[in-house]
C-alpha cells in the first residue's frame, strides 16, 4: 500500500516538475519576443535582462503650415535605470532645443515636441520673410526634420544617432547633419573624445580602408583625389565616432573630409580590429560577443 502511494506521489511530482520546466520555457520564449517587439532590433547579441530594462516609446510627429512642414521621430525612454531615462530625455530636449528649452509639464514627450514644431514653424515663416518671400508653392514649401533614434542597446551602453536635415525654399540644396551618440547605462557618461585612446598610423590605415570602401574604390590615389582634407594628417570626424553593435562608427559630417557631392562618408570598424585603440572605460563597456565581431 505504501508503496502504491510512493509510485501516485512520485507521478505527480514527475508532471509537477514538467509542468514547471515547460512554463520556464515558455517564459524565456516571451521575453525574447517582448525583446524583438520593442523595436530594439539594432541591438548586439549580448543584450541581456536588466533589472530595469531600458524601454522605449517610439513615435512620429508632423505639423503643416502655409509656411513649410516640420517633421519628427523619436525613441523615448519610458522606463528603467532611473539615470539612464534623465540623461537621455535631458539629451532629447536639448538635441531638439539649440537654445533654452521652454517649460513642460512633467516628461510629456509629446508636448515637447508639438512645442518644438511650433517654434520651428516659427523661424521658418521669419526665414521667409527675410528672403522676402510672401507666398511659397505646396511642391517648392520649406522642409525640416529631425529623427533621434536608439541605433544600439548593449548590456552597459546605449547609442543614439540623431538625423537632421533642412530645405529652404530657393536653395541650392539642403542641409543635413546625422551623427551618434554612446552613454553608458550605469552613469549616464556621455563618450566623446575618451572613447578612443589612441590614433596613430595603424588606426588611420583602417580609417582610410573604410573611406574606400564607402566611396567603393580601390587605391589611396583615389581616396585622395576625391577628399579635400589633407589625408596625411587623417582628421577625425567633427562629432567624436561611437559604438554600435558590430564595432565603432566613424560618421563625417558633410565637408568633413570631401566635397558636398559625395555626401557624409560613414563606415564602421569591427571591434576586433579597433579593441586595441580604445580606452579602458570604452572597453569595459563591451562583451566577448562585441569584441569578437
Amino acid at each position: 500500500m505504501q508503496h502504491q502511494k510512493y509510485k501516485k506521489f512520485m507521478r505527480i511530482f514527475s508532471c509537477l516538475l514538467l509542468l514547471s520546466f515547460v512554463l520556464l520555457l515558455s517564459d524565456c520564449k516571451n521575453t525574447n519576443d517582448r525583446a524583438v517587439k520593442s523595436g530594439q532590433d539594432a541591438a548586439p547579441p549580448s543584450l541581456t535582462a536588466q533589472e530595469q530594462p531600458l524601454r522605449t516609446d517610439s513615435f512620429k510627429y508632423a505639423l503643416k503650415s502655409e509656411h513649410g512642414s516640420c517633421d519628427v521621430y523619436i525613441d523615448y525612454p519610458t522606463e528603467g535605470p532611473p539615470v539612464i531615462v534623465s540623461t537621455l530625455r535631458d539629451f532629447i530636449k536639448a538635441t531638439l532645443f539649440e537654445d533654452a528649452a521652454p517649460d513642460l509639464e512633467g516628461d510629456d514627450a509629446q508636448e515637447m515636441v508639438r512645442k518644438y514644431c511650433m517654434e520651428r514653424q516659427k523661424n521658418l515663416a521669419k526665414t521667409l520673410e527675410q528672403m522676402g518671400i510672401h507666398h511659397v508653392s505646396e511642391s517648392d514649401a520649406p522642409e525640416e526634420g529631425i529623427d533621434i533614434r536608439m541605433v544600439c542597446r548593449g548590456e552597459k551602453f546605449v547609442t543614439y544617432e540623431v538625423y537632421r536635415y533642412s530645405f529652404i525654399t530657393h536653395g541650392a540644396h539642403g542641409e543635413y547633419s546625422d551623427y551618434g551618440v554612446t552613454f553608458r547605462i550605469s552613469d549616464g557618461h556621455r563618450f566623446g573624445d575618451d572613447l578612443l585612446a589612441k590614433t596613430d598610423e595603424d588606426l588611420y590605415a583602417h580609417i582610410r580602408a573604410g573611406l574606400k570602401s564607402y566611396f567603393e574604390i580601390a587605391d589611396d590615389r583615389q581616396l585622395e583625389e576625391i577628399c579635400t582634407a589633407d589625408l596625411s594628417l587623417m582628421p577625425m570626424p567633427t562629432f567624436p565616432p561611437y559604438l554600435v553593435a558590430d564595432g565603432v562608427r566613424f560618421h563625417y559630417s558633410i565637408y568633413d573630409i570631401c566635397p558636398f557631392d559625395w555626401g557624409d562618408p560613414a563606415f564602421t570598424i569591427p571591434y576586433a580590429v579597433i579593441r586595441p585603440y580604445l580606452t579602458e572605460s570604452a572597453k569595459e563597456l563591451l562583451t566577448t560577443q562585441n569584441s569578437e565581431k
